[in-house]
């Protein structure tokens, strides 16, 4: 299943406490608010479950939430659109499957 979510993470330093995050086809910090910055993901788990174990793995703050900006299943061809180019180490650009920026 793959997977396509946001949330708010209230933290000073945004970023993955390993890089690249593995078991992510790619995240990007795409705002700010007061307090806390707007992150998003794509990535592919077994279940929902799973999905949040990945991204807890990352940023281990996620596991007291109760609330995500959205939380997505999308087709398993899922790429975000050119707002959030695929980063250099996403697999999906590994395999060859896009050029940085995906429609």
């Amino acid at each position: 299943m793959r997977f396509w979510v946001s949330w708010e993470q209230s933290t000073e330093d945004y970023r993955p406490l390993t890089y690249p995050p593995e078991g992510m086809l790619g995240w990007w910090c795409s705002g700010e608010g007061d307090g806390y910055w707007t992150l998003c993901a794509l990535l592919d788990a077994e279940d929902d479950d799973a999905a949040k174990d990945v991204i807890a793995k990352h940023w281990p703050e996620t596991l007291e939430m109760d609330d995500w900006r959205f939380w997505n299943e999308v087709d398993a061809d899922h790429a975000p659109g050119d707002r959030f180019p695929l980063p250099d180490w996403s697999p999906l650009l590994k395999k060859g499957e896009g050029d940085g920026v995906v429609e």
